[in-house]
């Protein structure tokens, strides 16, 4: 019985100590790396995807069912996927550079804060981050509805 006592105050004290309930840092950006990725957007993703992050009817929105589609995925993944498959009509033409200011565009238009430190291009390092699950109206997006 004691035996049994000393395990549940061991783990009582692991989950109230918060490490079993420790947050994801928000991935780091800052405003000139958004501000490239945005002008690179403007060049090679809104012709499908919209000026406006909206998509089209054969093209999918990069905010709002982006943000839900992306949640707790490893930011890696994310800009893995645009360097490889993205712009459509010449996937695999971007730069890791350009790919990771395109990344922390989308980031930063879907409501991440930017900062002094930029975000990684290492993808050990990106890995660690997540694609912060935003719930709808507990931040502002960077370009409006």
């Amino acid at each position: 019985m004691i035996r049994k006592s000393s395990l549940l105050v061991a783990g009582l004290t692991f989950l109230l100590s918060g490490t079993a309930f420790a947050r994801t840092a928000l991935p780091p950006l800052t405003a000139e790396q958004a501000d490239k990725g945005e002008a690179l957007y403007g060049a090679a993703c809104a012709i499908c995807h919209g000026t406006a992050m909206r998509g089209n009817f054969q093209t999918p929105p990069l905010r709002g069912t982006f943000v839900a589609r992306w949640a707790n995925v490893p930011v890696s993944e994310l800009s893995d996927y645009i360097q490889r498959a993205m712009p459509l009509m010449a996937p695999g033409t971007l730069s890791r550079e350009d790919t990771i200011a395109i990344t922390a565009w989308l980031l930063k238009a879907n409501g991440v804060p930017v900062g002094k430190t930029p975000l990684p291009s290492d993808d050990k390092l990106l890995h660690s981050f997540k694609f912060p699950a935003i719930p709808a109206g507990s931040y502002k997006a960077v370009i409006p509805d």
